[in-house]
């Protein structure tokens, strides 16, 4: 996704990250009432702060949605049961 789409999603309430970030790394988020754009990240301990993009940002294709760790890995486990049936 280019970093325009990201963008909506980001105002549509998403929480958004690129696909070369490492899950320590975090996600971005607007949190609700605020006009910024927050950097979470969750390891090693939760901590959030204002997000600078770079260009590399910018010019990035690969946003994604963060579903988080625990749905991420839930719906891995969803999948595996399908498969399994």
């Amino acid at each position: 996704m280019l970093f325009l789409e990201a963008l909506a999603e980001l105002e549509a309430g998403k929480a958004m990250r690129r696909a070369a970030w490492e899950d320590a790394e975090g996600y971005l988020k607007v949190l609700p009432g605020m006009k910024f754009v927050w950097k979470i990240v969750l390891v090693p301990n939760p901590n959030a702060g204002n997000f600078i993009f770079s260009l590399e940002d910018f010019n990035g294709d690969d946003w994604e949605e963060f579903l988080g760790f625990n749905e991420a890995v839930e719906a891995e486990c969803q999948e595996v049961e399908v498969d399994a049936s």
